[in-house]
């Protein structure tokens, strides 16, 4: 069997009652240094999977450089009481500085991987689970619950076949604490012909689109970062797009999909999902005004990137249409209207313009963004040298299975 390695971003900020630092990384909700958070009610649900073929590799990423020693400790503390029950150990700041001076003094320094964005963690989580030997590698996240089969519906569906196209890419479903997929919509929104506005909307709509179907396993265009599988040969060709701030799930989807790599979602792979509350002390991050500034970014990006990819050669011609209701919709010719229109409804009339720029200025943000991403399609071509060289450094790999222990599992 194929060695199956469990990968967890964590994610950890400052103290409770410290305040936001400029420079520090962006994160949904990053728990409170010294707190237990979600992390160990995870690893408790991993425990309940009857099975010795998988090993776990927690990728810990805090908010600021000043938190990294701290954090490290911290986190090996609450993974401590686990290591008696399944081979786990954690990939944090000291060890990304390891995989960097080695691609460095091998001439392969990349913008690809690091602990500061969302798509550069994911890329440490595929590149730290290739050290490993991994031949298929599984992305949850700390505050979710895994049922005791999941790894048995994974192992169903991953790797094989469907029709005669390979199964390499597999999404699976959230459910929330009642046991419903659906995205929560505000009230009215499904009316709102806005984009944004109607976005939850979409996505229900889109997921139920798959979920009327009447085979198991179905194509998608939606994936959500916190329970994807991948397999070695679709790891060790598409990285995640350092270019995206936000929804780097549904880009891997694109960028997956460009490279010729389909994806399938799997309707009875679920986890639970059980994020902590919104933080009101913390609008910078967890505000629907500041998510709805990412979400411009990241589709102004790759509406970008949807377009220059028509004129790459090595890269496959999709449109819009080709990603559904949702994300399809935001990639259209009316993205920078709609935005500007969602943006002058939402912006709170006492946003701090620091972080709140008003709704012209951010667009044009969001242009200049989208201008670098042309950048994305030589770094995709770099990734494959880079992990085949990680994944082939007898160093790395001691560090790595030296931190596992004992138990860690042999390909």
């Amino acid at each position: 069997m194929e060695k199956i390695v469990f990968v967890i971003p964590t994610y950890w900020g400052w103290p409770a009652g410290s305040a936001y630092r400029p420079e520090d990384a962006v994160f949904d909700h990053p728990t409170p240094l010294h707190a237990e958070g979600t992390l160990p009610r995870c690893l408790e649900s991993l425990a309940g999977i009857r099975s010795d073929a998988f090993q776990v590799l927690v990728i810990t990423a805090p908010v600021n450089a000043e938190l990294n020693q701290e954090v490290e400790r911290h986190v090996e503390q609450l993974i401590a009481p686990f290591k008696s029950r399944y081979p786990i150990c954690q990939f944090g700041p000291s060890d990304l500085a390891a995989v960097k001076q080695e691609l460095t003094t091998a001439g392969l320094a990349s913008p690809l991987i690091s602990l500061t964005s969302y798509a550069q963690i994911r890329n440490c989580q595929l590149l730290s689970a290739a050290v490993l030997d991994a031949g298929l590698v599984v992305a949850i996240d700390d505050d979710e619950l895994v049922p005791p089969d999941y790894l048995k519906k994974a192992l169903q569906s991953a790797g094989g076949s469907r029709g005669s196209s390979p199964v390499q890419g597999v999404a699976g479903l959230y459910l929330n604490s009642e046991g419903d997929y659906h995205v929560s919509e505000a009230p009215g929104s499904r009316g709102e012909a806005n984009i944004f506005r109607r976005k939850a909307a979409l996505m229900n709509d889109e997921i139920g689109s798959y979920m009327a179907q009447p085979e198991r396993i179905v194509g998608t265009a939606m994936a959500l970062g916190g329970n994807m599988i991948f397999t070695r040969e679709l790891l060790e060709h598409v990285p995640f797009d350092p270019g995206i701030t936000r929804g780097e799930d549904l880009d891997y989807l694109m960028n997956s999909r460009l490279s010729g790599y389909d994806w399938y979602l799997d309707k009875e792979l679920v986890i639970t999902h059980l994020p902590p509350p919104p933080t009101e002390q913390d609008p910078l991050n967890t505000s629907e005004y500041a998510k709805l500034q990412r979400d411009v970014l990241r589709f102004v990006y790759q509406r970008e990137k949807l377009r220059l990819s028509a004129g790459v050669s090595d890269a496959l011609t999709l449109g819009p249409e080709d990603f559904g209701l949702y994300p399809g919709a935001f990639y259209a010719d009316d993205l920078d209207e709609q935005a500007l229109e969602a943006m002058m409804q939402m912006r709170p009339a006492d946003a701090d313009p620091r972080f709140f720029p008003a709704p012209d200025q951010l667009m044009e943000t969001a242009r200049r963004r989208a201008g670098t991403a042309r950048r994305f399609f030589s770094l995709r071509k770099e990734w494959p040298r880079l992990l085949t060289h990680a994944a082939g450094s007898r160093a790395l790999k001691r560090r790595l299975e030296a931190k596992m222990g004992s138990r860690a599992l042999r390909p």
